[in-house]
């Protein structure tokens, strides 16, 4: 049975996903400019049980983890004060190597933003009218975030609507880490000294 306590922090936090999503979906888009787009790793663990009274997915998240990849115009950062749309992301959510839930720029109501220290990937398709989906995973970084950082702070939020049973609650995030993907230069660049420095070792003792 729901708790009066867990109700209300779950009616909360959905109040302020949607207030948030409202926003983030009426602020347009900029003239075309240059932008200096970097993509990053992203991963992390769940808490190993959901807020009490939850009830699917964020059930079935307790002790999984999530990853993946995001990119975004990173001299827009830090979003002091306005959000920074990411241009693309994937990411899974898994449990026992199976894929529960995938937020992605290629569905159709998600959504997914940097905000201060908060870094979201959402579905607002309840607001959207695309779906019948809104939930969330949220991210809370250190100030002045731009991309690199760990955390053990964060949330999935789930209020979804499956259409034969409702699934709502909220899991913990236990940690969670953000860092730039190895540019190929960077391999290439690694490679050569390594060669280099074999070649040299090689030549020193002939």
């Amino acid at each position: 049975m729901l708790s009066a306590i867990s109700l209300r922090r779950l009616s909360q936090a959905t109040a302020t996903a949607a207030l948030g999503f409202a926003m983030l979906a009426a602020i347009g888009t900029d003239p075309a400019q240059a932008v200096n787009l970097k993509t990053f790793n992203i991963s992390g663990n769940f808490a190993p049980a959901a807020l009490d009274g939850s009830v699917g997915l964020s059930v079935n998240l307790a002790n999984a983890s999530f990853n993946g990849t995001y990119t975004v115009d990173v001299d827009q950062l830090p979003a002091s004060s306005s959000f920074v749309n990411l241009t693309s992301w994937t990411v899974n959510l898994v449990n026992d190597n199976t894929i529960l839930r995938t937020l992605s720029n290629s569905l159709a109501g998600n959504t997914a933003y940097i905000q201060e220290n908060i870094l979201a990937f959402a579905d607002a398709g309840l607001l959207t009218k695309q779906n019948h989906d809104l939930y969330s995973l949220e991210l809370y970084f250190d100030r002045n975030f731009i991309g690199t950082g760990s955390t053990n702070d964060g949330k999935f939020l789930d209020n979804s609507n499956l259409g034969s049973f409702q699934s709502s609650g909220i899991t913990a995030v236990s940690f969670a880490k953000s860092e730039p993907v190895p540019e190929p230069q960077t391999f290439a660049g690694t490679v050569v000294v390594t060669t280099i420095g074999l070649w040299l070792k090689r030549k020193q003792k002939a």
